[in-house]
């Protein structure tokens, strides 16, 4: 079959998954467009693939599962018997559901998973956990992953004979519950609205952006790493307990697994 072009659909807050995704896609011969979810669309965007594109969908597991508000994305994210492959990243304790789940969700859209890899990365909420990673040796895998995907590509003149297997459980694991909300401090935020408009779940209003809508906030802690004021945070206490329980469940040396 000749592709037309490579689509990369992701949801990537801290930048770790879209890091991955890039790596795999400079390894596969085609013309890459990007739809990046990780900025807030209150009007979700309709996608619709061709028979002959091939789509890498990319993802970091949230408690052990793909992130809602990804998953809300993908309901309007459509293939016609689409070639695609997945890319979980996590931060070195378990992806648990998360492949099965994204596989289950692009399938149902009409995609056929061709390839399946989870990715260990550096920690969204503790960064010492897996710090700096991917790094130089991860990036060679992912590389790899990459090059054995476009081997497929160019083999196969059709894709119906695959059957990709990859690790869950189905009912899926309850989503976890978000504890640890950003807030600014009044006295150092300059409302310079940078959190707002990059927040990916819409959770920091432009208008008042010293506030965060619990009801919407995810914890990906982005806004508080864009803060060039230092000005938001999360509560102290709850992230050294958050800390010290992270700490006892993840291991910085996690390998990938990759599912071809």
């Amino acid at each position: 079959m000749k592709m037309n072009e490579l689509k990369l659909v992701y949801f990537s807050p801290t930048g770790r998954t879209r890091k991955v995704i890039m790596e795999v896609a400079r390894n596969i011969d085609l013309k890459s467009v990007s739809h990046d979810f990780s900025v807030y669309k209150e009007k979700k965007p309709v996608l619709k693939f061709a028979e002959n594109d091939f789509v890498l969908f990319g993802i970091p597991v949230y408690g052990g599962r793909v992130p809602s508000l990804f998953a809300q994305y993908l309901q309007n994210v459509t293939g016609k018997n689409t070639p695609a492959a997945l890319i979980a990243t996590y931060g070195c304790r378990e992806y648990e559901d998360a492949l099965i789940e994204l596989k289950d969700l692009v399938e149902n859209n009409g995609f056929k998973v061709i390839g399946a890899a989870a990715f260990p990365a550096e920690h969204s909420i503790v960064e010492t956990i897996g710090a700096r990673r991917p790094n130089k040796a991860d990036m060679k895998v992912i590389a790899e992953y990459g090059v054995n995907l476009n081997r497929r590509l160019r083999k196969e003149d059709n894709f119906d004979n695959i059957d990709i297997h990859v690790p869950g459980n189905r009912p899926y694991r309850k989503y976890s519950k978000n504890m640890l909300f950003p807030k600014a401090d009044v006295n150092s935020c300059t409302e310079c609205k940078a959190c707002a408009r990059s927040c990916p779940a819409g959770a920091i209003s432009i208008k008042d952006p010293k506030t965060t809508d619990h009801k919407k906030c995810i914890g990906c802690l982005k806004c508080v790493r864009i803060c060039k004021q230092n000005a938001r945070s999360v509560n102290s206490l709850k992230y050294r307990i958050a800390e010290g329980k992270l700490k006892k469940v993840c291991q910085s040396d996690k390998a990938a697994e990759i599912f071809l």
